[in-house]
């Protein structure tokens, strides 16, 4: 729940991806690839908008990374 918390920020540009980045790339990135399995399961079981702004912190960090 936290990194979804810091995925609201950043989709309100209340942050940016480069500080984000910085505080939490490594650990919101791994986190993600090895939650993802079952945030899709609960997402087809009725929850279609669980931890979507993790997510989108997730491919805005991914982006960033490519760039790089």
């Amino acid at each position: 729940m936290f990194f979804d918390g810091v995925g609201v920020l950043l989709y309100k540009k209340l942050i940016d991806v480069d500080l984000a980045a910085r505080l939490f790339r490594n650990s919101a990135i791994y986190t993600w690839e090895k939650m993802k399995p079952i945030i899709e399961g609960y997402r087809r079981e009725g929850h279609p908008q669980l931890l979507a702004e993790y997510e989108y912190l997730y491919n805005e960090m991914k982006k960033r990374e490519q760039r790089e």
